[in-house]
């Protein structure tokens, strides 16, 4: 590893944020450690089996006081990953998977296993070894997405692991995973301390500190722990694995169930009684714009020609209809069709139009979708078009209830984890596991949504059998009050390149459509017009007229649910407001044998290049009917008015 010199100033400055979290008292040592690349943690700790558990002691017989400036200490990171390639990783990496399983003490592994004698071994307290190897040398080869740390070197742990064992350290890795958003990045980082670190256990009274810290010299992160009290020889070291905020003891537990021993969580339990507290709060703080007056009177473009302005590539190079034309500046335009989100309302001139809505948020965040859907649906429940879901920072207690009663039903009990607002696929998983769902909440504002386990699904003979797919509606909406709504006639597919299974839930080939952002990956690409009557073919019973008017009924059902109530909770009226949203849906097999579309999500201004690759005047039509005259307009406009 190839480090970078810095001193002690410049080192106080480039972790400044992070020092941040960190007494001052320690700063100095925490420099001189990093420099020297100084693991002394085993001058201080040693681990030992307490009955069929590991725990952490002070085996320095000085003990570890609070003024000692010294006293912080650099824990390794064993691996650090993504999780969509930690499977692959498992069973590439030699060795991972099992120092992983011994890590994890999972069934079959031996508790205390026996390790070459190079690896460092020391007599740990109460006659127990310490099996930690030496921290701070990481394995020099590196799989793509995450490292792995010490005691990797081949030969020291089995080089092919079984797929059982990979599934099992892939289940249990939940409970051992933490993670960390570095700057440049919206994903979290995966990683799993080395066995010391592995070992502390919980405690709600906690010896000791713990934070993640992202060296940059060395472009790694380490965790740090240094002690909250005088701790004397043989105390136990713990540390708090979650901290719940706010006094809720049923958020506590739910929290805390990926590490219960104690408590489980049983439907009979008292505790559900608090779970009315736990509510998703008013969409009040989520819409930032500034609100269109009351009183504008829109003045729409009466000249033969109509100036726009956009920062569109797309739009500058397929926008030819011949009654707009092109401005490099915004105030000589009066169409703003913008990608950056659009606040100012009141700052448009009465004859200026733009392509955003105030408080559309509540449709193209997945969140506020949510309730959205609530909204449209009766006596509480949802409408048939939306999945079960909730909003995890708010309901996790609900999620959690679901799944036991699920569990206990025997229902199938996939979820497919969703962050509020990221696309293209990124950081969504897919898992039947509670602990994996809980540790995702954990990371950030996420929703679960029940996945779709029957899917209707697609023969696609050149992948080898029948595949997921999804099918995108382009929805225009030149009016809010009163509501109008179109559907463009052309729609667009994505294809999985797998046969769908209820299995292997990291093979994104499989569970995943969307494919036109992965380098050497197909994309499938299958014209509306070609896959209707193969489609028909397909499922000879099932007419894809009827398929389409149920998504534009649900489409009417969701806009109207959308601007049913005043901004911020629905979209705002906004007489020089017009935009284009993508509509992404799923169909479903019902259990009576019908199919139900499912709506996925709604994308502001979504990716149009297939559109204008295949269909290129796709620009020229929406802006034809947003902004002419029906006087002015063919009269062939390739759209069905919904509202």
């Amino acid at each position: 590893i190839t480090t970078v010199q810095m001193d002690f100033n410049e080192f106080k400055v480039s972790h400044s944020t992070q020092l941040n979290n960190i007494p001052e008292r320690y700063w100095d040592a925490l420099f001189e450690k990093f420099s020297h690349e100084e693991y002394d943690a085993g001058n201080y700790f040693s681990m030992m089996v307490d009955g069929n558990k590991w725990k952490i002691v002070v085996s320095n017989e000085e003990g570890l006081k609070l003024d000692n400036s010294r006293g912080i200490f650099l824990i390794d990171h064993a691996w650090t990953y993504q999780p969509h390639i930690a499977r692959n990783q498992l069973k590439r990496i030699p060795g991972l998977a099992s120092r992983m399983a011994m890590l994890m003490d999972l069934d079959g592994v031996p508790l205390v296993p026996e390790v070459q004698e190079e690896s460092n071994m020391e007599e740990g307290v109460g006659g127990q070894s310490n099996v930690a190897p030496e921290a701070g040398k990481r394995l020099e080869t590196e799989a793509p997405g995450g490292s792995c740390g010490t005691g990797m070197e081949k030969g020291k742990y089995a080089d092919e692991p079984s797929d059982e064992l990979v599934d099992k350290v892939f289940a249990k890795m939940w409970e051992f995973g933490n993670a960390y958003i570095v700057s440049n990045s919206s994903l979290p980082v995966w990683y799993i301390m080395d066995e010391l670190g592995s070992r502390i256990q919980h405690s709600d009274n906690p010896s000791v500190a713990m934070s993640v810290f992202f060296y940059i010299p060395l472009q790694m992160a380490f965790s740090l722990i240094w002690p909250l009290r005088d701790l004397d020889y043989e105390d136990e070291v713990t540390r708090t694995y979650y901290s719940v905020v706010g006094d809720s003891e049923l958020a506590a537990v739910c929290h805390m169930l990926p590490w219960s021993r104690e408590h489980s969580l049983s439907l009979n339990d008292p505790l559900w009684s608090q779970l009315d507290q736990f509510v998703v709060p008013a969409m009040t703080e989520r819409c930032k714009e500034d609100l269109p007056s009351p009183d504008v009177v829109a003045q729409p473009p009466s000249g033969p020609i109509s100036m726009v302005y956009t920062d569109l590539t797309l739009v500058k190079s397929f926008l030819t209809h011949p009654a707009f034309s092109l401005t490099s500046t915004e105030e000589k335009a009066e169409i703003l069709w913008l990608y950056e989100h659009f606040k100012q309302f009141r700052s448009l001139r009465p004859n200026q139009f733009v392509n955003q809505y105030p408080c559309e948020n509540v449709v193209t965040c997945k969140d506020l979708l949510v309730e959205v859907a609530r909204r449209a649906g009766h006596s509480q429940m949802l409408p048939p078009w939306f999945p079960v879901s909730f909003n995890l920072l708010y309901e996790l207690p609900h999620m959690v209830r679901e799944f036991l009663t699920r569990k206990e039903r025997n229902q199938d009990n996939v979820w497919i984890v969703k962050p509020w607002n990221l696309g293209r696929g990124m950081d969504i998983q897919i898992t039947d596991n509670l602990t994996h769902i809980i540790r995702l909440a954990q990371t950030g504002p996420k929703i679960a949504s029940k996945y779709i386990t029957s899917p209707v699904l697609f023969d696609r003979p050149d992948a080898g059998g029948k595949v997921k797919f999804d099918v995108r509606y382009v929805v225009l909406v030149p009016s809010v009050a009163p509501l109008v709504l179109y559907s463009y006639n052309v729609f667009w597919l994505r294809f999985a390149n797998r046969p769908f299974s209820l299995d292997n839930f990291t093979d994104y080939q499989k569970h995943f459509t969307v494919m036109n952002y992965l380098e050497g990956v197909e994309l499938k690409q299958i014209h509306f017009n070609e896959f209707i009557p193969e489609f028909e073919r397909q499922y000879p019973n099932h007419s894809w007229k009827s398929v389409e008017n149920k998504i534009h009924q649900m489409l009417r059902e969701v806009f109207q649910s959308a601007c049913s109530r005043p901004p911020p909770a629905g979209i705002a009226p906004s007489p020089q407001s017009r935009a284009i949203y993508a509509a992404d849906i799923m169909l479903e097999w019902t259990p009576q044998g019908d199919i139900q579309p499912v709506l996925l999500e709604v994308n502001y201004l979504p990716d149009c290049v297939r559109a204008c690759k295949y269909h290129p005047d796709f620009f020229n039509h929406i802006f034809e009917l947003f902004f002419l005259d029906p006087t002015r307009q063919s009269g062939n406009l390739p759209v069905t008015r919904l509202l």
